[in-house]
């Protein structure tokens, strides 16, 4: 025994270290996609080679610290930059982070580990323990990765997000799909790759069915893709501005000091002043680019409007909004500002979903001392609808602001206002120039598909784009650099929502009947084996 530990170490150790690479290196920024699809591979490989649920849940819970260690680097800077703690310290707390990041993936190995163990998958036969991989242990690992809370919603999909010739498929099951089509594949390749870890033969048949479903995904795909209407109602032509401020100027301007405030406002009418040569029908500012209460009087607040009012064209920003509930709080709000034959029509939305530790701290309104302990963190208030602005041709925007775009749940709600285009303002200069900001922006992207609705995405440092209601992206601007972007946005004349916005993830229900099938058909092959 003691001669034989430390290679099934090592092999462990090198499964998991290539099961995490292979999912971090698919997403942002090194996107070598195909890799993902080696992650079932080396993942199950590893948790049918330990000997119990512990153990499987200790390797899942390494393999969680490889993918959080590679693909959300990011938070030492956000900690060391904002906690204004050292880089050693941040480090540090980071690690921690890594622990408890993606707690799905040491779940989903007990769990299959235990299941594998208590229905004796090795005395089925061949042709059943494969089925029991192609489809039994993918839907759990789908089931898994979507009901175990993350700090930032993201799937295995997620990845192919910009491979709109596979993932058409989204306006009928979200992206759920997806990772069960990733997991699907990746099993079913493990058996065959790597016969030494998995028992018995592998049947040449089970490769049809991640096959079929890669095959159905790519038809509907090109189908949709070939015949969805080309010829909208009309265009929508929109400005992005990104001033490249970072968070450190805005909280100087929030604070109220008024070379900064004017430096903000500044930087932001000169870039929408150069964009207007290309007669714009609307204009949009990133989340908090007017750093001030925008609902209030003010000489500032007067500069904006009677900007508006001289450039003609509609502004659509992100802004703050008195709380009629507290004194102390505002609210995140996104304003729409119209000029009108008499005076300006003024729209306001107020942030839903506020980020943890970043616009409120947990249990702070239970115990109000946590924010004296940590100054650094705000304290807004949350708002409750998710109200819609209408231009004044008709064009309905359905805002977001920031992470609101990533949860799927919400936008659903969005796109029921009966809306043209989704609008999401974003800040995401707190992550400095790391590959963050093109993670953040690529977990949005579904959103377009699934709702066929067109995505107009804004941030104040990058990277901002336009998706059109088919996942394909616009030209992107650069992270941490000043730009614009005049964008051909195509609006769709009806508003119906998609079978995905009516019905949700129904796609996990349908998961959780088809595993449960598939236990109770293994259980009685079991006894008809036994008889």
């Amino acid at each position: 025994m003691l001669k034989t530990s430390p290679p099934i170490l090592l092999r462990n150790f090198r499964l998991a270290v290539l099961a995490g690479a292979s999912v971090f290196l698919a997403f942002e920024t090194f996107r070598l996609v195909p890799f993902i699809l080696f992650f079932p591979v080396f993942f199950n490989a590893l948790i049918f080679s330990v000997s119990s649920s512990r153990k499987a849940f200790f390797w899942g819970f390494f393999v969680s610290f490889i993918i959080m260690l590679g693909g959300f680097y990011w938070v030492t800077y956000v900690i060391h930059e904002f906690g204004y703690l050292p880089w050693s310290v941040s480090a540090l707390l980071f690690l921690g982070f890594c622990g408890f990041g993606a707690l799905n993936f040491p779940v989903f190995a007990a769990a299959s580990f235990w299941l594998n163990e208590t229905l004796k998958a090795k005395e089925l036969t061949h042709s059943q323990r494969a089925l029991w991989f192609a489809i039994g242990i993918p839907a759990l690992f789908t089931l898994i990765e979507w009901s175990v809370p993350k700090l930032f919603p993201w799937y295995l999909g997620h990845s192919l997000y910009q491979q709109s010739w596979l993932i058409q498929l989204c306006e009928i099951t979200g992206s759920t799909f997806f990772s069960f089509l990733i997991y699907c594949c990746g099993s079913v390749l493990g058996l065959y790759l790597l016969p030494g870890h998995f028992p018995g033969k592998t049947p040449k048949w089970i490769g049809l069915i991640p096959a079929s479903l890669v095959v159905g995904s790519i038809f509907f795909s090109l189908f949709t893709l070939n015949n969805f209407s080309t010829t909208p109602a009309k265009t929508l032509r929109v400005a992005l501005i990104q001033a490249n401020i970072g968070s450190l100027d805005k909280v100087a301007a929030e604070q109220g000091i008024s070379s900064r405030v004017d430096s903000v406002l500044n930087r932001y009418k000169s870039l929408t002043e150069q964009t207007l040569a290309a007669r714009p029908q609307l204009i949009v500012w990133p989340e908090t680019a007017i750093p001030f209460q925008m609902d209030t009087l003010g000489h500032r607040q007067e500069s904006v409007r009677s900007f508006v009012k001289e450039i003609g064209v509609p502004l659509l920003a992100g802004a703050y909004a008195t709380s009629p509930l507290h004194a102390y709080r505002d609210y995140n709000a996104a304003f729409y500002l119209e000029p009108g034959p008499a005076d300006l029509r003024t729209e306001i939305y107020y942030k839903n979903i506020l980020l943890a530790f970043g616009e409120y701290l947990p249990l702070g309104d239970l115990f109000p001392r946590l924010y004296a302990a940590f100054p650094q963190v705000s304290d807004f208030e949350r708002g409750t609808d998710q109200r819609a602005f209408t231009m004044a041709d008709g064009t309905r925007l359905g805002v977001s602001i920031c992470y609101e775009a990533i949860v799927p749940s919400f936008m659903r709600k969005v796109a029921e206002q009966k809306i043209h285009a989704f609008i999401n303002l974003t800040n995401d200069s707190w992550f400095g120039p790391t590959s963050e900001p093109y993670l953040h922006g690529a977990l949005s992207v579904f959103r377009a598909i699934e709702h066929r609705v067109p995505l107009i995405r804004v941030t104040n440092t990058g990277t901002s784009f336009t998706v059109d209601a088919l996942g394909r992206l616009s030209r992107r601007t650069p992270v941490y650099d000043s730009a614009t972007l005049v964008s051909e946005v195509p609006i769709r004349p009806e508003t119906q929502l998609t079978f995905y916005g009516r019905w949700g993830d129904w796609f996990i229900g349908f998961l959780l009947l088809i595993f449960s099938l598939n236990i109770v058909f293994v259980r009685g092959k079991r006894a008809s084996l036994l008889v």
